[in-house]
Parts: C-alpha cells; sequence; structure tokens
C-alpha cells in the first residue's frame, strides 16, 4: 500500500476541506478513493503553483463543465485557502465571453450559494473600472500588447456592419468589459483562460494563442504546464493531451520544466569544474569543461550555465579573421547583440559571432544550458568586457 499517496490525500483534503476524505462511508467509496487519492495525494503535489492557483484552475473547470455540485464544494475550498470572495467571482465571471452568459448564471448561482453558506455578505462590491465610453481604448489597451490588432484584419471579409462589429465585440467584451476588473491581475487571467478553452474542447487554436499570451504577461512554461495538468482530472485526459499537442512548440521553447539530473545526461560534454576565473563576468555560476588544449587553436570548450546565469555583455576583438561560434548542446539558453532582439537557444542551433560585436549569451532563467564555445583564429584577437545584463534587461526576456 501506498501510504505516501494516502498521508498526502489527508493532509491536502484538510487543507482545502476542513476534513477527511472518504474512507469506506457511501455506496461508492472504492471509486471515491480512486478520485480523491489521484487529485488530492497525486496531481495536487507536481509542480509549482500553490493552493490558490490550483482551486481557481478547479473553480473555472467546474464552471466550464457545468459541475455545480462540485463548483459549491470548491468556492468553500477556495475561502478556505484565503482566496476573497472577490477573486473567487472574478474567475467565475471571466468565463461568460467564452462559454456564453447563460451558463456563467448557473455557475454565479451555485457560487453564491457557496458564499452564503460560507458567511460571506452578498451583493459583493462592484469591480468594474472602465466608462461605457472607455471600453474599447481600455481594452485595446489590454489586448494590443499581447495580441496585436490582427483579429481585425481576419474578418474584413465579413458583411458590412459586421467586419467591424465583431473583433470590437472582443475587445470590448472579452478584455474591456472584464479583463480590467478588479480581483484578477492579468497574469493569472491569461492562465486561468488558456485552462478553461482547454476544457471547452474544440477550442485548440485559441488555447495555443492563449498560451502565447500567458507566458508574455509572466505565466513560465512550466506553469502552463502545471495548470493543465491540475485541470485534467476535472476535464479529462483527451483535453489534456489536445491541448499539450497544440502547445508543444511554445511549452517545449519555454521549458522550464528539465531538472538538473535531467540535463545531466543530455550535456553530452560534460560540466565541468566550475568557472572561477571568469565568474567577476558571470550573474551566477558557470562550468567549463575544456575540449581541447587552450593553447591550440581553435580552443573547443563546453561552457555550462545554472538556471538564470548569464555573462556580460562582451565583445571579440580582433585585427583579422576571430570572433566565436556557439554550438548549443542541453537545455535552452539566450543570444542577444546589441540593440537587437535576444534569440532562443535550444539544442542544434548554431550561432556565428563575428569580431567586434557586442552581446551576451547565457540560460533562462529558470533552465540549465550549455553550449561549446569555439574561439575562431584570428589576428591580435582579444576580449572585451563590458556591463552586467540588467536583471530588468533579463526578466523582459520572452519567446
Amino acid at each position: 500500500m501506498n501510504t505516501d499517496r494516502i498521508r498526502k490525500t489527508e493532509e491536502k483534503f484538510s487543507e482545502l476541506f476542513g476534513g477527511k476524505p472518504t474512507q469506506n462511508e457511501g455506496t461508492d467509496a472504492e471509486f471515491m478513493r480512486i478520485l480523491q487519492r489521484f487529485i488530492f495525494g497525486e496531481v495536487s503535489y507536481v509542480g509549482s503553483l500553490d493552493n490558490r492557483m490550483r482551486e481557481l484552475i478547479t473553480v473555472t473547470v467546474l464552471t466550464v463543465n457545468q459541475t455545480l455540485p462540485q463548483l459549491k464544494a470548491h468556492v468553500g475550498a477556495c475561502l478556505r485557502v484565503g482566496l476573497s470572495p472577490l477573486e473567487i467571482r472574478e474567475t467565475v465571471y471571466q468565463c461568460a465571453p467564452f462559454i456564453g452568459f447563460p451558463k456563467t448564471l448557473n455557475a454565479i448561482a451555485a457560487m453564491n450559494e457557496a458564499f452564503t453558506s460560507g458567511g460571506v455578505s452578498l451583493p459583493l462590491e462592484n469591480a468594474g473600472i472602465v466608462t461605457e465610453e472607455e471600453r474599447y481604448t481600455a481594452g485595446s489597451k489590454i489586448q494590443n500588447p499581447v495580441y496585436g490588432k490582427e483579429i481585425a484584419e481576419k474578418y474584413l471579409w465579413l458583411p458590412d456592419g459586421f467586419a467591424e462589429s465583431v473583433p470590437k465585440w472582443l475587445t470590448e467584451l472579452c478584455f474591456g468589459d472584464f479583463s480590467t476588473r478588479k480581483g484578477l491581475d492579468e497574469k493569472r487571467r491569461e492562465l486561468l483562460t488558456v485552462v478553461m478553452l482547454a476544457a471547452m474542447g474544440g477550442a485548440e487554436v485559441q488555447v495555443r494563442s492563449h498560451a502565447i499570451g500567458a507566458m508574455k504577461v509572466g505565466n513560465t512554461a512550466e506553469e502552463v504546464v502545471c495548470a493543465l495538468c491540475h485541470a485534467m482530472p476535472y476535464m479529462g485526459v483527451p483535453r489534456l493531451f489536445n491541448a499539450l499537442n497544440c502547445c508543444k512548440e511554445i511549452l517545449g521553447k519555454g521549458r522550464t520544466s528539465m531538472n538538473e539530473s535531467e540535463f545531466e545526461k543530455r550535456n553530452v560534454f560534460g560540466r565541468g569544474k566550475e568557472n572561477t576565473a571568469y565568474a567577476q563576468y558571470f550573474i551566477g555560476n558557470s562550468y567549463l569543461n575544456p575540449l581541447t588544449s587552450p593553447t591550440e587553436k581553435p580552443f573547443f570548450a563546453n561552457v555550462t550555465f545554472e538556471p538564470g546565469c548569464r555573462n556580460n555583455w562582451h565583445i571579440h576583438h580582433a585585427k583579422k579573421g576571430g570572433g566565436q561560434i556557439l554550438l548549443c548542446i542541453a537545455g535552452s539558453g539566450w543570444y542577444q547583440e546589441w540593440d537587437k532582439p535576444a534569440r532562443s537557444l535550444h539544442p542544434g542551433d548554431v550561432v556565428e559571432i563575428p569580431a567586434g560585436v557586442k552581446h551576451w549569451h547565457g540560460a533562462k532563467k529558470d533552465g540549465w544550458f550549455s553550449h561549446i564555445a569555439v574561439e575562431v583564429p584570428g589576428e591580435e584577437t582579444s576580449n572585451e568586457w563590458l556591463e552586467p545584463v540588467s536583471d530588468e534587461q533579463y526578466d523582459g526576456l520572452s519567446e
């Protein structure tokens, strides 16, 4: 018997509901044990999301699926783990543009029953902050930086009136009426929207689009995967796999879940020793494994970066020839030249860095990375180390 899973189930169940899971009560105790031990003893412990975010995910899926008895129970769990009634209500409200107003009204009724049972006074405070005249402008300010303006161009083929109205409805309703409201920040709203669309089924195009959007506003690939996996017991395995498969390219490139031991298996040229000689030019720890003699030209070395590690801006100088070539081996990282967008790096990528180009390279913030650095022979070669890559610059990078 897996006593650890049973113990975790009891602990999580107590945290969420304040009681004990099913033992032998009722007509279907065996089924309830399977359900509870899988959800609360396994799924709830995998990934980085906390109880609060997980419960908002659960409420979202239950709203989409219209499983109202379970919705009421999890609204109570939301309150128990410290979510405010406003946060819970906004999670339900923002489902309306996606599942329709009638289903959302059903969920609101169930939610309010749970609020009343939990001692929450109704009605709650108003959360809208935009006027009728501001809906489009306010919605555009949220929509355009994340999704652009292309949606309007996609529907120019519609008959007169609709070509303008359909994109306008999207901006005003989804973003102006709902995304501007108090109670949930943009990061949580986008992550919940990914889950919502996945739970609906048949909306894989939108799942992919909103997964990109969720990562643009600060969610990591690991958080998106964790949210979808946490939703799986409530929406089913096929919809999880559909969502993961349609986002594979995005989540794979932004992958943050490779642990150190898995990375080491893929870092086939070895980590080597800590790169103490150049530590002053790095933020975080790097490791160097020379593959040829430093006196030989060209010189090859495998450089490994821990999560978040990057070197300073620097320039490889040469009177003739020179520069550097990077051969990406394992994990994922960044390469950026001055005044140019950062390039996301993955195994098999090759970066040619001419002499005289100001640049930096390193790991992504939550994943290991290694590349082979090749010093290109040249005349009168030297390296000029410059300022560090600031946290503001680094944290602002996205796929």
